[in-house]
């Protein structure tokens, strides 16, 4: 194929690494402070400083290394649609990723090499001829092509996962040999390998038994990663022992060290830290911010916090198919309302930073930066509320689960009433949004912290801003927009690319219903004892493939 190169570890659109300082992300429901035993957080860590800090000492193989994982109790066994952190912490040490994102840059894993066409209309993805499976057989190109159609599938990956997969024309996609695939586009993307990559889709072996959607599970599909399934009690536990013949020895610069995992499904953040503290763990993600902050001196753990690459984005989402949403005066009043340095101090307590209304900082093609940090105006707001004739009505706020979420909506809508509204919050749950596409036609303001940072035009987008997304939650249907999207990222020659992106930011920036407040830090807690956890592109569900204890 003719190309400018492939694609391993670097991506030659640059990374948009941001500014200033960054923090990391999700939910919050308990923000009371914990009795019992003092915890103790050593200092804070960059999620960068905290893998460079843990290969100070020769690693030691074999041990048992628990991990208080965040879970939910609507656990699944699908391999390509998972409900929580605690799941992606079990299945990505059971499974191979083509590759990942790492600080903003695309990191290959089973693919080797990614290599665009001239026209970007088709990728040939190079596997490794040293992968294998956990049976000893090699992954091939068959079964990538497999994995990625399977979780291609809305009936099996769901819709996040599904956006990975988008644009790609399976029925034109071949293998070449036994290590080659070549991928065929509906539309060309010179971002295709981003999109993978952000995408995280695990490969499994190809096997003619799994056909019906309930039968991509962990503990059926064969995957090609460090350690094997040993037990599984859904909503509970996994326990999982190592793969002794692991092909990736070298990518993980030797490990993986540990000889046994046991990942517990903790809903709570503040029981996960109790876990950690009481001796019960050795890792806990995902912590609560009180609780950090009343143990932040106990030398005998260390705790480390995410940047904002690494950050969930607290949003609050207007939904256009709802009145008053439908007037872009009234959008647009609701973000100037929104005082976001406030929401982070009493919502996050410290843990975060704000945001301005985009997401996909860190990644390629972010240009929020560039953008005029939207400003908290109550007394503009307040006059164009009047203009929209709007004064003095109610709109509600429907919280999804989340670290600082809950507080975050009850102090928005004190900063709604000081321009005039009034605002109700409740409570939603997952199912009542994801099992239920309706429920989302019929918000008014979603409160959230979206998981999980995604480049912009290859994840974010696809997934909940264009017009056919699964996720559209704002309602902003905009065909016009969706096709300079496609467009720009077809789009090769890099000062075009730019001015087409930036615009096209520039755009939701003004007339969208989203209000993307903050970034919100994500805690991780571990026993000073163990080493070499990594995030390797998920902030709350840590890597231990590296790991070991001392």
């Amino acid at each position: 194929m003719s190309n400018g190169g492939s694609r391993s570890a670097t991506d030659p659109r640059g990374t948009g690494t941001g500014k200033g300082p960054v923090y990391g992300r999700r939910d919050v429901l308990g923000l009371g402070a914990l009795g019992g035993a003092a915890l103790a957080l050593g200092p804070l860590l960059s999620a960068c400083e905290s893998g460079a800090a843990s290969t100070a000492r020769t690693p030691v193989r074999g041990g048992l290394l628990r991990i208080a994982g965040a879970g939910v109790q609507s656990e699944t066994k699908n391999v390509f649609n998972t409900n929580s952190p605690q799941e992606i912490t079990r299945n990505r040490h059971l499974f191979d990723w083509l590759g990942y994102m790492e600080g903003g840059k695309p990191v290959p894993y089973i693919v080797e090499a990614i290599e665009p066409a001239a026209d970007v209309s088709r990728w040939r993805l190079k596997i490794r001829k040293e992968a294998r499976f956990a049976d000893g057989s090699p992954v091939t190109a068959d079964d990538v092509l497999f994995s990625l159609h399977s979780a291609s599938d809305p009936k099996i990956g769901g819709g996040l996962l599904s956006a990975a997969a988008a644009s790609i024309d399976f029925k034109a996609s071949r293998t070449v040999g036994t290590d080659v695939v070549e991928l065929r586009l509906t539309d060309p993307l010179a971002d295709m390998d981003t999109q993978l990559y952000a995408g995280k889709v695990y490969v499994i072996k190809k096997d003619s038994r799994l056909a019906a959607p309930e039968s991509f599970t962990v503990d059926r599909v064969v995957g090609s990663g460090p350690y094997k399934l040993t037990d599984l009690k859904v909503g509970q536990s996994a326990k999982l022992t190592l793969n002794k013949d692991y092909w990736g020895g070298a990518l993980l610069g030797g490990g993986p060290y540990l000889g046994e995992i046991e990942v517990f499904n903790i809903p709570d953040p503040t029981a996960r830290l109790n876990a950690l503290i009481g001796g019960q763990a050795d890792l806990a993600a995902k912590l609560d911010y009180a609780g950090t902050k009343v143990n932040a001196s106990n030398s005998a753990f260390s705790f480390a916090k995410t940047d904002r690459v690494y950050a969930n984005e607290g949003c609050f989402i207007m939904n256009a198919r709802q009145k008053p949403f439908d007037d872009p005066r009234v959008r647009l009043a609701f973000k100037l309302a929104c005082d976001r340095q406030a929401l982070v101090q009493g919502a996050l307590l410290g843990f975060g930073s704000p945001a301005n209304d985009l997401q996909g900082v860190g990644f390629p093609d972010y240009y929020g930066d560039e953008l005029p940090q939207r400003a908290h105006d109550p007394a503009q707001a307040e006059a164009l509320l009047r203009q929209a004739g709007v004064t003095g009505e109610t709109v509600e706020i429907s919280v999804f689960p989340g670290v600082g979420t809950a507080a975050a909506a009850q102090i928005y809508a004190e900063q709604l009433g000081k321009v005039g509204m009034k605002a109700r919050v409740r409570e939603i749950t997952p199912p009542e949004l994801f099992k239920n596409f309706p429920t989302f036609s019929n918000i008014q303001v979603l409160a959230v912290a979206v998981p999980g940072n995604q480049p912009f035009a290859t994840s974010v987008a696809p997934r909940s801003l264009v017009s056919k997304s699964t996720f559209n939650v704002s309602g902003w249907l905009k065909p016009d927009w969706d096709r300079r999207l496609l467009r720009a990222r077809a789009t090769t020659d890099q000062a075009k690319r730019k001015s087409l992106m930036l615009g096209l930011q520039k755009e939701f920036w003004d007339d969208s219903g989203w209000i993307v407040w903050g970034y919100q830090t994500i805690v991780n807690g571990t026993a000073s004892s163990v080493r070499g956890v990594r995030l390797d592109g998920v902030e709350d569900a840590p890597s231990v493939r590296r790991a070991w204890k001392a």
